[in-house]
């Protein structure tokens, strides 16, 4: 079945835009499962797709990824492979997040522990160390704990350059997002909770917009098998 969104597809174009609708309406995989006649299964490993288009799109446009207009790094757990190896539950990596002209962005901090943090947060340790250097510290508005579920502000440690005027509302209401999405999902593991920040920062970033479209430009011009480390199939009889 030809389907420009996901080459080796077993579900109509008609069908994937009617799963990416519902997904950008935020339901849940059982939810848009029981809509739409697709197993759950499935409804997931498009999830998985879309979500890693998404977490693509917003490191291409973050500002600390990014010099004179070209691309200069993106990490390498947005590729399929790094996102399909779970991490471990026990530790989830800590998040740095930041204001810029009204967008929240986000980056992903794996080897910073929440202890060393603390410490520096009550000025034990000195702000011109090396892990403060090596991480940037002084550009972020806050550091985000799913291990604890805290956001550890920041403000007015280092001046946080990239800071605009608003970036506390913004910060409080991204950080609720996130937050909220922990209850709708009983948690995040680690081998997905990447993504979900990712998803958070466009929803977020994009709320004034029609993501729906915005999903269906993005995917038009790099379909979903770019992201697609195995074929994701399903036939829907009499669809």
């Amino acid at each position: 079945m030809k389907n420009k969104y996901l080459k080796g597809a077993h579900l109509s174009e008609r069908k994937v835009r009617e799963l990416i609708k519902l997904f950008c309406d935020d339901l849940t995989a059982t939810q848009i499962a029981s809509i739409t006649g697709i197993s759950r299964i499935t409804v997931n490993a498009y999830f998985k797709l879309i979500r890693t288009h998404i977490a693509r799109f917003c490191e291409e446009r973050n500002p600390l990824h990014v010099s004179n207009g070209t691309l200069a790094f993106i990490p390498m757990h947005t590729s399929s492979s790094a996102v399909e190896s779970p991490e471990s539950n026990s530790r989830k990596p800590l998040y740095g997040v930041y204001v810029k002209e009204g967008m929240v962005f986000s980056d992903r901090m794996p080897d910073l522990e929440a202890s060393w943090l603390t410490d520096w947060l009550k000025g034990r340790i000195e702000a011109g160390s090396e892990t403060v250097e090596k991480y940037r510290l002084h550009l972020y508005t806050g550091i985000a704990d799913f291990n604890n579920i805290r956001l550890h502000r920041l403000n007015g440690l280092n001046g946080n350059i990239i800071s605009g005027r608003n970036s506390d509302d913004d910060i409080e209401t991204f950080w609720g997002m996130l937050k909220s999405r922990l209850v709708k999902f009983r948690g995040l593991n680690g081998g997905t909770l990447y993504l979900h920040v990712k998803e958070t920062e466009f929803r977020f970033n994009y709320r004034s917009a029609d993501i729906y479209d915005m999903l269906l430009s993005i995917l038009h011009q790099q379909p979903l098998h770019t992201s697609k480390p195995m074929v994701v199939s399903e036939s829907i009889p009499g669809k």
